[in-house]
């Protein structure tokens, strides 16, 4: 009887110097990144009146990530880590920087974003396998990487309630200077906090791309890796529609922009609390049995945005629907499982960056969609409320 592994500890986990420093510096960009997108999000809103456009805010960050994830790709072995990860939060402060610095019009402002996201699918790519180097393979991974979408989660929460809250007196253009020196400073700490570690294979005779598309054809050639694959993209495509429609959602159920901030925060926060809890509490045998009803459960509580529920209403539900991700620690778990030691790296940065670019998809084609059916109660946009 193969024996069960023990479960990690938080005091294991944080007592690694490294993880802090990887742990911090990504509270730290986080929580800008998601203030700057609410107020990015109502203000395409407010300027043009087209939930299509609203939508289109979040997917200009998220649809890059095909093409960088699988263009480059092998980034994450074929140079140091931390060289990477630093270089990617400065390059990201300077185009965020450059969004602050002067007003933009909304096609501008979706151009900066989509560079944005060419750059972050590297970043969460190398990340993602620089755990691996930190914590190992086991049980403390599987937390570590839990308490980095934790930080995700709880930011999009902190970030969303605050960003409603900025609103109310401070432009869009001061929170985009706030996420460009968020982006420095999480740089500065993973270059003060993380060791220098030389690259993850030796030097490949094969370009740049020539190496990620092969790396990527070898990753998905195996049955069981592309199973998983497409289990975990489509999933978040299939439930983007809540985070898509966030500004014309509340505003066609009559609350300002500050609404929009709670709006957003229930369903990180139900994805916080079954993450963390599933990744500490429960044993790896339950963590993988609770894949399939995790899965079943993100879905079902959107069926009752048909009846175009209140705020509070809208709210509780996304919590409920955000308690269904304790299935992601089991899919963690089976995912590093089917990958080879060699592949880890491109498998980790393969699933992010479908991850991503689905998200982005579902955003679109929800912002798209509902053109055709959207009947605004109310005549101008501009009801909202005032961003600047």
């Amino acid at each position: 009887m193969t024996q069960e592994p023990r479960r990690a500890r938080y005091g294991e986990v944080f007592g690694i110097a490294e993880f802090r420093a990887v742990f911090a510096a990504h509270v730290i960009s986080m929580l800008g990144q998601v203030i700057a997108a609410v107020a990015l999000t109502v203000l395409v809103y407010e300027k043009t009146g087209s939930p299509a456009l609203a939508a289109l805010t979040f997917s200009a960050a998220f649809l890059p990530y095909l093409l960088s994830g699988t263009l480059l790709s092998s980034v994450v072995d074929r140079l140091p880590a931390r060289q990477v990860l630093v270089t990617c939060n400065l390059a990201s402060a300077l185009v965020v920087g450059s969004m602050a610095l002067v007003a933009l019009p909304v096609w501008a402002l979706l151009g900066l974003l989509f560079v944005l996201g060419l750059i972050a699918p590297v970043f969460s790519g190398v990340r993602a396998a620089t755990l691996t180097d930190i914590l190992g393979e086991g049980p403390a991974f599987i937390l570590g990487r839990s308490l980095i979408r934790l930080v995700a989660q709880v930011s999009q929460v902190a970030g969303n309630l605050a960003g409603g809250l900025v609103l109310v007196a401070v432009s869009p253009r001061a929170t985009l200077a706030f996420d460009a020196a968020a982006f420095a400073c999480s740089g500065l700490l993973l270059r003060l906090g993380t060791k220098k570690r030389p690259r993850r294979v030796a030097a490949s005779e094969l370009s740049l791309l020539r190496d990620s598309l092969a790396g990527l054809r070898e990753v998905v050639a195996q049955p069981l890796l592309a199973r998983l694959f497409i289990f975990g993209w489509l999933l978040p495509a299939c439930t983007a529609a809540p985070e898509a429609l966030a500004a014309p959602y509340t505003h066609e159920i009559g609350h300002a922009a500050g609404a929009v901030g709670l709006y957003l925060a229930g369903l990180p926060a139900g994805t916080a609390l079954g993450d963390l809890w599933v990744a500490r509490a429960a044993s790896a045998r339950t963590q993988r049995r609770i894949v399939v009803p995790g899965a079943v459960l993100t879905c079902l509580p959107l069926l009752a945005f048909v009846w175009q529920p209140g705020l509070a209403g809208a709210v509780a539900l996304l919590f409920v629907a955000g308690l269904g991700c304790a299935y992601m620690p089991g899919f963690d778990q089976t995912l590093l499982a089917a990958s080879d030691e060699g592949l880890r790296g491109r498998t980790l940065a393969t699933q992010t960056a479908g991850l991503m670019f689905a998200q982005g998809v579902g955003f679109a084609a929800c912002g798209l969609a509902v053109v055709a059916i959207w009947r605004p109660r109310h005549s101008s946009a501009t009801e909202i409320g005032t961003v600047a």
